[in-house]
């Protein structure tokens, strides 16, 4: 079989089975980046490609900048689509099954507390000085964001009626279609009713949809990642990465200093394993250790 046939067959069945856009982005991407390379080197048959093929394929992704994350994830998606072929009967063996997983680096980039005020009084000045839809949505995203901890994907497919002011909970569609609640904090909650009156006035309007553009139409990934982009260039912050990502890191980093236990806060952010979440123990564990020796009460004590 052609792989160019291969992969149309492998995203259409994707596609029937209803995976997430971004997967489905993912493996578009990946697969034709796959095509391209095999052709270049007179490969178009399923049949023709090898385990030499496929690590010949992911150094050049290395060589093209991908990092050992992003690699892992398209190592992850190269051997689904080759266990498809094989469950498909169109092969025996799969080439990707000796690929092994590139070893990351387990470091977290977020927000210290001093950036997130920095942010937070940037959007407020905008608020004050242009009272515009952009400055005033941007602001609530933002809070949400480090609010919450949740991601892009769910952020944008928030609707109101997903939004339960009385319970203090939010409904959101994760990872794989699946539904969740995420606690809703006393100030957020305040923050998001206000921010829904003046988005009703400003529109003349209602809309289903928590975060809108200027058209009242719901948000993209892509909107909210210009919004960070925009936000890096203002801030200019060394050494961190200004992403919608890094906030949910930062609401992770601030559960954890402010003691909060490890089984929670995998439930709150959604990790399918609690060991995605002991990362973050890990990596901010030593700054707690610093916390503890400047704070412990025995400092003060003669012993």
């Amino acid at each position: 079989m052609l792989l160019k046939f291969a992969i149309q067959e492998f995203y259409q069945e994707k596609r029937y089975q209803n995976v997430a856009p971004g997967t489905l982005q993912n493996y578009k991407y990946t697969l034709e980046d796959l095509r391209v390379y095999c052709e270049e080197r007179g490969i178009t048959n399923i049949n023709e490609i090898t385990t030499r093929t496929i690590k010949g394929f992911f150094l050049t992704l290395q060589e093209k900048g991908n990092n050992p994350v992003t690699l892992n994830s398209k190592t992850r998606l190269l051997k689904g689509f080759f266990n498809w072929l094989i469950d498909e009967r169109f092969l025996t063996n799969n080439p990707a099954t000796g690929l092994k997983k590139v070893r990351e680096d387990i470091r977290i980039q977020t927000f210290t507390d001093d950036q997130v005020q920095q942010i937070l009084s940037y959007f407020r000045r905008k608020k004050r000085k242009e009272d515009t839809f952009f400055a005033v949505r941007n602001y609530t995203v933002f809070l949400t964001l480090i609010g919450t901890g949740v991601r892009v994907g769910e952020l944008i497919n928030i609707k109101w009626n997903d939004v339960d002011f009385r319970s203090g909970v939010i409904k959101v569609f994760g990872k794989s279609r699946t539904e969740a609640t995420v606690p809703l904090s006393n100030k957020l909650s305040k923050e998001l009713a206000e921010y829904k009156v003046w988005k009703e006035n400003y529109f003349n309007e209602s809309s289903e949809y928590v975060f809108v553009n200027q058209h009242n139409k719901p948000i993209t990934v892509n909107a909210i990642k210009c919004m960070f982009k925009r936000l890096a260039t203002v801030m200019d912050f060394k050494g961190t990465r200004v992403s919608a990502h890094s906030a949910r890191h930062y609401y992770a980093k601030r559960y954890i200093q402010s003691g909060g236990d490890i089984v929670s806060l995998a439930r709150i952010l959604r990790h399918t394993s609690v060991k995605t979440t002991e990362r973050y123990l890990h990596y901010f564990g030593n700054e707690l250790k610093d916390q503890n020796e400047k704070h412990n009460p025995l400092n003060d004590m003669e012993i």
